[in-house]
């Protein structure tokens, strides 16, 4: 007997809409940040530098927070890194890792990539083993920020280093170094071939968030199953959904590409039990995103201390300036 099809939407587009939503804001903050330093280097036109590309900054955050936490005050260098360092991780906690499947413009970036190398031939899903690369590396940047003192958490917020670490982080990519051009080369191929290669195996975030989203409430529930694999298939973490009942890994990024695949509504989106609609889920983490935002703005935490001269001394002398 044949069944009858409830989910007449079987691609989800919304998830890409979110995506390229993000993906705008965040190229709109690096070409604001480059005109913010070209006015210093060229002596172009001023444009407030944005504070939003401080997103880029979480192992700076990680200090922040622990800043936070033994000398009780905000880092008013870069306010908006922790900011937003909160709000990721809140949004794990709360709703799994919907920020990696919904909003990072990294995952985006990677999934295109992978999404090309489908077209032009054969990807590999590779060994879920190599998954452990992205827990050691977070567990390498642990090691190195969870042991600071609170004045060794102070003096590094206060430093020339981290005062410019966008700028920096900008002049990296504008100015790459052979190792860089060949490591960005390689993960390009590799993301060619592996599917979603750098989240999978190699982001360290991910992992982060991914062992945050362990609390959560939320997650993918199955009502029925036709054994069609489909939620297989389109699954951008490789997961096999099909052999579960409660989809509860950190592997899983909540980009519900399962859920929008199932033609006859067998797999749900749960929150503490209670089913909550598809196309309200991304709402949700964005409403989480942008309250931290207005929260930040209203109480003064979202834009830096750095006056217009801080900057003009710092930039001058920035190739001087290291870790």
């Amino acid at each position: 007997m044949k069944l009858p099809e409830v989910n007449k939407i079987t691609k989800n587009h919304y998830r890409r809409l979110f995506q390229v939503f993000f993906f705008i804001l965040t190229a709109y903050a690096w070409v604001r940040l480059y005109l913010f330093v070209s006015h210093f280097d060229r002596g172009w036109p001023y444009v407030e530098r944005p504070a939003s590309i401080e997103a880029f900054l979480p192992i700076g955050a990680l200090v922040s927070l622990k800043n936070l936490i033994l000398n009780r005050f905000i880092d008013p260098i870069h306010p908006a890194a922790l900011i937003i360092f909160l709000a990721v991780l809140t949004s794990a906690i709360v709703f799994r890792r919907g920020f990696c499947g919904w909003v990072c413009p990294i995952g985006f970036i990677s999934e295109m990539v992978t999404s090309a190398g489908e077209r032009i031939g054969r990807t590999f899903k590779g060994s879920k083993y190599f998954r452990v690369t992205k827990y050691l590396l977070l567990a390498f940047f642990l090691a190195l920020i969870l042991p600071m003192s609170a004045q060794e958490a102070a003096m590094f917020l206060f430093s020339p280093y981290w005062a410019i670490a966008d700028v920096k982080l900008l002049d990296f990519w504008l100015k790459p170094g052979n190792l860089t051009v060949i490591v960005t080369v390689l993960l390009v191929l590799g993301t060619l071939a592996v599917k979603n290669l750098w989240c999978r195996f190699i982001c360290p975030y991910g992992a982060l968030i991914g062992m945050l989203s362990l609390l959560s409430p939320a997650r993918i529930e199955k009502t029925g199953c036709t054994g069609c694999a489909k939620c297989d298939d389109v699954c951008p973490a490789c997961i096999e959904v099909s052999r579960m009942e409660k989809v509860t890994t950190p592997e899983c990024i909540m980009c519900l590409e399962c859920v929008s695949e199932c033609r006859y509504g067998y797999l749900k989106v749960s929150f503490g039990g209670f089913e909550i609609k598809r196309l309200y889920y991304p709402v949700a983490i964005a409403a989480i995103l942008f309250g931290y935002f207005a929260i930040a703005k209203i109480t003064g935490n979202w834009d830096t201390a750095l006056r217009y001269e801080d900057y003009a001394k710092l930039l001058r002398v920035r190739e001087l300036i290291s870790h």
